[in-house]
C-alpha cells in the first residue's frame, strides 16, 4: 500500500507555527492598510508555536491535549486545509482525513453522490469507484438513507458516512480527529477493527483524542500539545500516562463535585506524611468527605508482577492497596471499601472488607496500615477510576447480604486512575464487562 521508501519520512514538520490575527473593530483592518507599519491594530493568537515532528511510514501517532491546544489545527495544516504562518511541512503520500463532522460533504447531495465525489477527489478511477461504492455503503450500514440528502443525516450517520469513505480510498496516511466519539458504541468498535486492519497493512496513522487509553491502544508514538506548543513527545505509553495524570490533577484541583463537603482533619493530626501521601492528599482535597478520625493516605494499583502501574492488560488479576492511618482513636466496626468507576463517575465494581469479616483495629495506635484487595478484573478496555472509603456499615434488612452505609469516616473520589489495554490477540471485546462464554450449535431434527 505504501509507496514511500521506508527509510524516508512520510511526514516532516519543522518549526511550524500558525498565527491568527483578531481585531476589536472591522474598521481597524482599514486603518492598518492605510498606515502600514505605523501602528499594530491586531492581536495575535498562536494556534501552533514551533511544532516539530517526523514520522516514518507505518508510524502511529496519537495526539492529545485540552481543547484549544492546537491538535485540530496541526491536522488541518498536514492536510493542506490551512497554510502555516511559519516553518515547513512535507507530506509524502495520499491522505485520507476525517477532520470534522460532515467535512468534505455537500449537504444538498445524497449519501451515494457524496461517496462518488469523495472518491473522485481522492484520485480514484471510475472502475475503482464502482467497485468501492457497494463496500462503502455496506460498511456504513446506511442503505436505507443512502439516497437521502446528507443534510438530513444525524451526527452519528454523518460519522458513519465519513469514516466509511475515509478508510475505503486506500490511504497511505489516515487522519482521524475525534470524530469517532460521536458514533454509537457498536460502530466505534467496528471502526477500531477496521483501523487496526489498515495499520497492519502499513498505513501511517494520526489520531487526535482526549483518551489516554485511545493512543496507547492504537498508537506507538504520542504527542502532547499545550497552548500550541509540544509539551511532551515520546512513546504512546509515556505520553498517555503523563497526560492522564495531568487531567486527573486538574479534575481534583477544580473540585468537580461542588456539593461535596471537604473533610477537616482533626486537631490531633500529628502524623508526618511522606511526599507521596501529601501528593495524594492534595489531589483528593476537593473530592473528599468524612469525619476524619481515620484517613486514607494513598491508593496504589499493582499489576500481576507486583509493580505499581496505571496501565494493565485486559483480563488480568489486579491488586489495589489502600493505605490508611488513624488520626484519633478509631471506633470499632470501621472498615475499608473500594470502588471502580468509569469516566462519568458511575461505580462499576464495589468491594467491602466487611464482607470478608475484616475491620480496622480499634487499638488506639496511629500506625500506617494497608488494606489489600486482589481480584480478577472483568472490565473491558477503557479508562477507569479508583475510589475508596472508610466507615461503618449495617446489613440491609430487606436485601439480606447488602451492606448499607452507617457513618462515613473518610471517602476519597479521584484517588487514582488506570486504563485497560485491548487484547493483543485481536479478541473482539466491547461493552462494560467481558464474561467468558462458550457457544454450541446443534440440529433439532
Amino acid at each position: 500500500m505504501n509507496s514511500t521508501p521506508v527509510s524516508e519520512a512520510i511526514i516532516e514538520v519543522c518549526e511550524v507555527s500558525k498565527i491568527y490575527r483578531s481585531y476589536t473593530r472591522p474598521s481597524q483592518r482599514m486603518l492598518e492598510l492605510l498606515s502600514p507599519g505605523r501602528k499594530q491594530y491586531f492581536r495575535e493568537t498562536r494556534a501552533l508555536d514551533g511544532v516539530t515532528l517526523s514520522l516514518m511510514p507505518g508510524s502511529r501517532l496519537g495526539i492529545v491535549g485540552e481543547n484549544g491546544s492546537g491538535k485540530s489545527t496541526l491536522l488541518k495544516v498536514l492536510c493542506g486545509v490551512l497554510t502555516p504562518s511559519g516553518g515547513s511541512v512535507s507530506v509524502r503520500g495520499r491522505i485520507s482525513a476525517l477532520l470534522e463532522l460532515g467535512a468534505g460533504f455537500n449537504p444538498e447531495l445524497s449519501g451515494r453522490e457524496n461517496i462518488r465525489q469523495f472518491c473522485m477527489l481522492h484520485g480514484m478511477q471510475h472502475d475503482e469507484i464502482a467497485e468501492a461504492l457497494p463496500e462503502i455503503i455496506h460498511f456504513s450500514e446506511l442503505q436505507d438513507a443512502i439516497e437521502h440528502p446528507v443534510k438530513t443525516y444525524s451526527s452519528g450517520m454523518a460519522v458513519r458516512l465519513g469514516f466509511s469513505c475515509a478508510v475505503y480510498v486506500k490511504p497511505e496516511i489516515l487522519i482521524v480527529d475525534e470524530a469517532l466519539s460521536v458514533g454509537d458504541a457498536y460502530f466505534q468498535n467496528k471502526c477500531l477493527h477496521k483501523i487496526k486492519s489498515l495499520l497492519d497493512g502499513g498505513t501511517t496513522f494520526l489520531y487526535v483524542t482526549h483518551s489516554a487509553d485511545g493512543i496507547r491502544s492504537l498508537c506507538d508514538q504520542g504527542l502532547w500539545l499545550e497552548n500550541g506548543k509540544v509539551r511532551l513527545q515520546g512513546s504512546s505509553r509515556e505520553v498517555g500516562a503523563a497526560y492522564q495524570s495531568e487531567v486527573f490533577r486538574r479534575m481534583a484541583s477544580a473540585g468537580l463535585q461542588k456539593n461535596v463537603t471537604v473533610a477537616r482533619a482533626p486537631s490531633a493530626e500529628k502524623a508526618t506524611k511522606s511526599d507521596r501521601h501529601q501528593a495524594f492528599a492534595d489531589r483528593v482535597e476537593s473530592l473528599r468527605t468524612g469525619s476524619g478520625e481515620v484517613r486514607i493516605q494513598e491508593i496504589v494499583l499493582l499489576d500481576e508482577q507486583g509493580a505499581e502501574t496505571d496501565h494493565v492488560p485486559f483480563a488480568s488479576q489486579l491488586c489495589v492497596r489502600v493505605f490508611y492511618q488513624a488520626l484519633q482513636e478509631a471506633v470499632s466496626g470501621l472498615t475499608v471499601t473500594l470502588g471502580i468507576t468509569d469516566d462519568s463517575g458511575r461505580q462499576l465494581m464495589h468491594f467491602n472488607a466487611a464482607a470478608e469479616g475484616i475491620f480496622i483495629p480499634a487499638d488506639g495506635s496511629h500506625v500506617l496500615r494497608v488494606m489489600e484487595f486482589t481480584f480478577n478484573c472483568p472490565l473491558c478496555p477503557g479508562e477507569y477510576g479508583l475510589i475508596a472509603g472508610i466507615g461503618s456499615f449495617v446489613e440491609n434488612p430487606v436485601n439480606r447480604g447488602q451492606l448499607l452505609i452507617g457513618e462515613i469516616t473518610d471517602y476519597c473520589a479521584g484517588g487514582a486512575r488506570f486504563s485497560i489495554s485491548y487484547p493483543e490477540d485481536g479478541q473482539n471485546v466491547w461493552g462494560v464487562v467481558h464474561a467468558p462464554c462458550s457457544v454450541s450449535q446443534y440440529s433439532l431434527d
